[in-house]
């Protein structure tokens, strides 16, 4: 299951509001899956995301003062599909280096006193938002 999600370019977008930093405190923070939206923009369920059955998805993104992040993706128990690595904050970007070496950018769009992070994966945008 690593090798598949680490072998789809796992992109973060963000688009920051005028005026607004997109800069944000990460220090041990969980973000969750809130909606998504497929290539043409209209809304996805998660379900049709991943393929599943599952009506509920259940992911995380995880980020430790340490440095270290955690981002489960998959459907099913957490253990399935956890990806770990390092990531290192510049400016409104993050740069994230998985565990098998996979690297990539995270970006955080900003709205009022709201922050969102969103994942493209497999041609869908995923909104994470701050548990």
């Amino acid at each position: 299951m690593r090798k598949a999600v680490c072998g789809v370019m796992i992109l973060f977008i963000a688009v920051i509001c005028g005026g607004c930093s997109g800069s944000i405190e990460l220090g041990e923070s969980t973000w969750i899956p809130m909606s998504a939206k497929n290539a043409s923009s209209d809304e996805a369920s998660l379900k049709e995301v991943y393929n599943t059955r599952y009506d509920n998805y259940q992911g995380t993104l995880t980020f430790h003062s340490d440095g270290t992040f955690s981002f489960w993706m998959s459907p099913g128990n957490e253990m399935d599909g956890t990806h770990s690595g390092t990531y290192k904050p510049e400016g409104d970007k993050i740069n994230v280096l998985f565990d098998d070496e996979t690297q990539s950018q995270f970006e955080v769009k900003k709205s009022g006193d709201s922050e969102f992070i969103i994942v493209t994966y497999n041609d869908y945008d995923i909104t994470f938002t701050r548990q």
